[in-house]
């Protein structure tokens, strides 16, 4: 019997890569192990029509233990896996070929900015509110840091609309280039043909951001990112020198009219954190948090 692992998707597009991609890495470290699943035509992936076996397992969340999925499909005990589960895990990462053959560059889309130019990613729109505990926009003195420090022009691509928080951005860069959504796939591209890159907390962005070339990496580590508020995620690229780590409370958002005239008007941008102490703290050892 041909042993399958289906993937099913939840979520926008950021999570569907993600979801797929964790399919696609199981199966390249369980040989004979053939994937099947949902179509994600945005990147012309239409994975064959195979049967889940009846003695099948599930998969949820973001911890998986390959090792344990490899033994019962060794032994028997199951023929088959069906993952709903994200993986947002660096450990559960394929390799970089199989994310590039899985997610190609498309050339044709996105707008290049050259090397003056600190591309920053927007997570906006829905998020403003009391949308998910994990996702929230980040305090635009932040920004302010990182184009102080850097030098770099910031160029605001994304979730730019009519709402408050576009509105505060603008009125603090009014110099700045902003690129309002040009579609998932294009967005997608700037992002990733970036040489100078700033993620916001998304994992369409962070996706973006680790296939791209980009020279420099702003990552913060804040929301889903933050270990100290999801033990069970783990999306500190701590091995790749591209990424510079910016350390904010792990306090969870709420979406209030206090918490987004603060990350509007406030002044906590965060703190630059030397790479062994992102590294401590990737590994659940505690670091000193910035003052809130």
């Amino acid at each position: 019997m041909q042993k399958v692992i289906r993937y099913r998707f939840g979520g926008y597009l950021g999570n569907r890569m993600f979801e797929a991609m964790l399919a696609h890495s199981i199966a390249e470290r369980i040989p004979g192990l053939a994937v099947t699943g949902d179509a994600l035509p945005e990147w012309g992936l239409r994975p064959p029509k195979l049967a889940l076996p009846v003695r099948h397992v599930k998969l949820g969340g973001h911890r998986v233990d390959i090792a344990h999925l490899s033994y019962l499909l060794r032994e028997g005990i199951i023929d088959g896996i069906e993952s709903m589960a994200l993986g947002f895990r660096m450990d559960l990462l394929p390799p970089r070929a199989t994310a590039e053959r899985l997610f190609p560059r498309q050339p044709d889309l996105g707008t290049d900015f050259g090397p003056d130019r600190l591309v920053i990613s927007i997570r906006a729109a829905e998020i403003l509110g009391p949308r998910h505990a994990s996702y929230r926009p980040l305090p635009i003195a932040f920004y302010g840091r990182l184009v102080a420090e850097t030098g770099l022009a910031p160029v605001f691509v994304g979730q730019i609309g009519d709402d408050a928080y576009s509105a505060a951005l603008r009125a603090r860069f009014p110099e700045a280039t902003f690129l309002p959504s040009q579609g998932a796939m294009a967005d997608f591209a700037t992002l990733r043909r970036a040489r100078h890159l700033c993620v916001s907390i998304s994992s369409f962005a962070w996706l973006a951001a680790w296939l791209s070339e980009a020279e420099t990496i702003h990552l913060p580590v804040a929301g889903m990112y933050h270990p100290l508020h999801r033990k069970e995620i783990d999306l500190l690229p701590v091995a790749d020198p591209r990424y510079r780590f910016h350390l904010f409370r792990p306090d969870p958002w709420g979406g209030t009219e206090a918490e987004l005239q603060a990350a509007m008007t406030g002044a906590d941008s965060g703190r630059a954190m030397p790479r062994e102490e992102a590294v401590k703290l990737a590994h659940g050892m505690v670091v000193t948090e910035p003052a809130s």
